[in-house]
């Protein structure tokens, strides 16, 4: 077989057709993920499935050229060498061309982690079994073009059967009736078997399909040949029937005893120990039924796998079921509303216009008569947390619930638009209380099981601060976001607060601020626009660095970190605190790089023009805890956690520190995080950062994105041409040298 092999490769590699394929394949490869996926855009992701899901489509063409280029003829059949080994031979020939196609797409992720986080656990084992499926479909193209003498018959027959095996698996979402079909299809979808380990997923029948698909059209082929050579005699007959046998039941095995691995870093597919627990309490019927558009795929490919997570999900206990319906299609719109349930509006952008698409992607979760939902899930990071959550509520009867006070100059619903909507979008039930002062109709002292949410302090009474005391005296819990400062959002001026009783309570269990505003090199930059023409015209952007809005590196209270403003470092005595019955603990602290900047005469220089980028003389410098928390003796959870910082959250600030296309959370998220902590629900807590992973571009700055851009592309595209040139002018040379009978 080895020469065999040596005669087809050279073959395909004197073939200008077997280069121009290994360029279509990388290039296709490379735009699908950078254009169609919009990489080099705020909304890029790091994230590669996309980048493995587009190899299966660019096979529809490549391999049957490819095929054609090895090639049957009828004097195959007159060679002296078995079926067995002519086939092998033409089978590794083609592999042999894709798998170098498929190593010249190795720059693409390498240059992706120069900009972000990749999962490199999920990139392996997509080339693994993008291998596999590259030699099951070099094995389909082998047979088809033995079974048919005609080339261009055969091309065509090819990338037909290539295109209807990689998309097939989509006609249940495209017509009702074939959803009874789902299994048969999905079995038979080359795309399918080959997606899941692009998304980090290793399944053994995938595996086999792949193995047992390459061994039966290899058998195929060989079958072909042998029947057109003139063999009939009853022992090929026999031969052949029982290897159709023999993969058959090897096929059936392989579909009752196998095993499904989730191979990324934070098990992003896999149902953790709590859920499982959760779901095995469950002893009546439970629907989840998921509603989302057709339309939403095209604009958020990621939904994909939101429908697949909630098939497994339901697949985890016999009496829940699981349904998906499209319910502008089935005239749901009415019933959606009905349980809070509204379309969202997506913004998609194209050079020649910007227009609004509005799109369902809700889950409803229906037990025992209750109802619970998920209003728009659009991807997999947090959807096992909320449906806990969800389930929590219908299936235990656990509800997370905090109640809001905002007492600084701020209004709740116009400067902390934001906080109300994400704590409900958690699954946190939220209320609006007041101070008892205000008169009120709900003071926060008449729910004192219910956590407290405090935003700002600067409006307590002495009487409002003893009740706060109370309060947290009694067993209550809360959350204290405050500073002893107040800031001007037209000017950015900082104000040191004539008398703040709020933080006169906190000084009363031991924590105080200091009398500075923290400050860091590594901090935020603020874009600020201009232009020289009254028309707008050469607009220039200039970016400052502003120290006053430090960035906090990834912890354990905030694993994505998170951007302050104007904050206020916190110092503890712990004798006072252990008088309080409380032990105190830092939970958030400043980069190394930090330091306490002093008034200039008075004031904080906090204009972003002014403002020092680094520590004057005699300024304190190092860490800073910017939030501790409060632990009532023997308590695993905290009473009270208090955050020197009542701004990063407010509507009047995040849209600075956020892109155009998405909203900067980090701050609001951790708000949800101290909930659940004052819960002590640190299970859920691990199972909502579970898959709490950057895919963000943040390696790249704004300075240095046009000049990654382009060698990126330059990188992806240009070296592999250069390694396919330096291919053939060996291979032209050593022709060349052949020829000449040197």
């Amino acid at each position: 077989m080895k020469s065999l092999y040596k005669k087809y490769i050279v073959q395909m590699l004197y073939s200008p057709f077997s280069y121009i394929c290994c360029m279509v394949f990388v290039l296709f490869c490379a735009a699908n993920f950078f254009f169609g996926q919009k990489f080099f855009s705020v909304t890029g992701t790091t994230e590669l499935h996309a980048f493995f899901y587009g190899i299966p489509y660019v096979c529809i063409l490549v391999i049957p050229t490819l095929g054609s280029v090895c090639g049957t003829s009828k004097n195959e059949y007159s060679l002296p060498f078995h079926a067995l080994s002519i086939y092998a031979a033409k089978i590794l020939c083609v592999f042999t061309i894709l798998t170098i196609c498929l190593l010249l797409t190795l720059p693409l992720p390498l240059c992706v982690s120069k900009a972000g986080s990749v999962e490199w656990n999920a990139v392996f084992s997509a080339y693994s079994m993008a291998l596999l499926y590259l030699l099951s479909s070099s094995s389909l193209a082998v047979f088809v073009f033995a079974a048919f003498e005609n080339a261009g018959a055969a091309f065509c027959l090819c990338a037909l059967v290539l295109a209807a095996l990689n998309s097939i698996h989509v006609l249940p979402s495209l017509s009702a009736a074939a959803l009874p079909l789902a299994p048969l299809v999905r079995f038979l979808s080359f795309a399918w078997h080959f997606d899941a380990a692009g998304k980090g997923i290793v399944d053994s029948r995938d595996i086999s399909f792949f193995a047992f698909s390459a061994i039966f059209f290899y058998g195929l082929s060989v079958f072909t040949m042998e029947r057109r050579r003139g063999n009939q005699s009853l022992t090929f007959k026999k031969l052949r029937l029982l290897f159709f046998f023999t993969l058959f039941l090897f096929v059936l095995d392989s579909s009752f005893f196998y095993f499904r691995s989730d191979v990324t870093r934070q098990k992003k597919f896999s149902l953790s120990e709590y859920s499982k627990t959760l779901l095995s309490e469950i002893d009546q019927p439970l629907s989840i039924t998921y509603y989302r558009n057709k339309e939403l795929l095209s604009i958020l490919p990621q939904v994909r796998d939101v429908d697949e997570y909630l098939s497994s999900f339901a697949g985890h206990t016999s009496f829940a079921s699981y349904l998906m319906l499209d319910p502008v299609k089935e005239k749901k719109e009415k019933l959606l509303e009905a349980v809070g349930i509204y379309p969202q509006n997506i913004k998609t952008s194209t050079e020649a216009r910007t227009s609004f698409s509005s799109v369902y992607s809700a889950v409803v979760i229906e037990y025992l008569g209750k109802t619970e939902v998920i209003p728009f899930a659009s991807n997999v990071q947090t959807l096992e947390y909320q449906l806990c959550v969800k389930l929590n509520s219908i299936v235990r009867g656990k509800m997370l619930g905090v109640q809001v006070l905002c007492a600084n100059e701020f209004e709740l619903e116009k400067n902390y638009a934001y906080i109300m909507p994400l704590l409900q979008s958690q699954g946190i039930s939220a209320l609006q209380t007041f101070l008892p002062s205000n008169g009120a109709a709900i003071p926060f002292t008449a729910l004192e099981k219910v956590p407290l949410l405090v935003l700002g302090t600067s409006s307590f009474s002495l009487d409002d601060s003893n009740d706060l005391l109370g309060f947290i005296r009694n067993g209550g819990k809360a959350f204290v976001a405050t500073t002893p400062y107040a800031v001007d959002m037209t000017t950015w001026e900082v104000k040191e607060s004539h008398r703040d009783w709020g933080v006169n309570a906190l000084q009363e269990l031991g924590l105080y601020y200091k009398n500075t505003l923290t400050a860091d090199s590594s901090c935020f930059d603020i874009c600020f626009d201009s232009s020289k023409g009254g028309d707008g015209s050469s607009q220039k952007s200039e970016y400052v660095k502003y120290s006053y809005w430090p960035i906090i590196p990834p912890q354990e209270g905030a694993r994505d970190g998170m951007i302050l403003t104007w904050p206020c470092a916190i110092e503890s005595e712990p004798s006072v605190c252990e008088e309080e019955g409380f032990s105190v603990k830092p939970l958030l602290i400043t980069n190394k790089s930090s330091w306490q900047s002093k008034k200039v005469m008075g004031n904080f220089l906090t204009n972003p023009f002014s403002a020092s980028s680094s520590a004057e003389s005699g300024e304190e410098q190092g860490s800073f805890p910017v939030a501790v928390e409060l632990y009532r003796k023997d308590a695993e959870s905290p009473s009270v956690i208090v955050f020197g910082d009542q701004y990063c959250f407010s509507a009047n600030i995040l849209p600075y520190i956020s892109s155009e296309q998405m909203l900067d959370t980090r701050s609001l998220d951790f708000i949800v995080s101290s909930v659940i902590r004052l819960y002590g629900e640190e299970e859920l807590l691990r199972l909502k950062n579970k898959n709490n992973v950057d895919t963000s571009l943040y390696k790249i700055s704004a300075e240095t994105f046009a000049s990654y851009k382009k060698q990126t592309l330059g990188f992806v595209c240009l070296l592999p041409a250069a390694l396919l040139l330096l291919l053939w002018l060996l291979t032209f040379m050593q022709r060349r040298k052949f020829n000449s009978g040197w």
